[in-house]
């Protein structure tokens, strides 16, 4: 039995359709961290919002490099990559704001109820989106039998 090499497009395009995933970052000492997170896919990578003080937030800004783990229904997937943490909001409009309900719409897959109290409440939570951009992925993505 000859065994393919996942392709990215189709790592990603499974991990769409799976709502939670494990974020490994290094610690200044170079040991890992890792975090439960929520996660969207979004062209081509993969996002979700997190409060500014998480360790991942500055493990991140000191060492862009990242393992992104995803596993569901005897499936799984580690992707090799780099993340940006993106600015934190201070208003309702602009670049880091869109960020943010791109994000959203990318993990919830619909759109927000009130889209004024959501803006309100990235600001007040000084939000921001980790943005994981995989570069390889390896693992098993098993057929489901129904």
């Amino acid at each position: 039995m000859e065994i393919k090499p996942i392709e990215l497009v189709d790592a990603l395009a499974f991990t769409a359709g799976v709502p939670n995933g494990a974020l490994i970052t290094l610690r200044r000492d170079g040991r890992p961290q890792s975090s439960e997170v929520h996660h969207g896919v979004l062209d081509g990578t993969i996002v979700f919002s997190v409060l500014p003080t998480r360790a991942k937030v500055f493990n991140i800004e000191r060492d862009p490099r990242v393992v992104y783990h995803v596993s569901h229904e005897g499936s799984y997937l580690s992707f090799d990559g780099t993340a940006e943490v993106s600015p934190i909001p201070t208003k309702r409009e602009g670049p880091a704001m869109d960020t943010l309900v791109d994000a959203f719409r990318a993990v919830a897959k619909k759109e927000h109820p009130d889209w004024d109290e959501f803006r309100e409440a990235m600001v007040r939570e000084r939000r921001r989106v980790i943005t994981v951009t995989p570069t390889s992925v390896v693992g098993l993505i098993r057929p489901v039998w129904r």
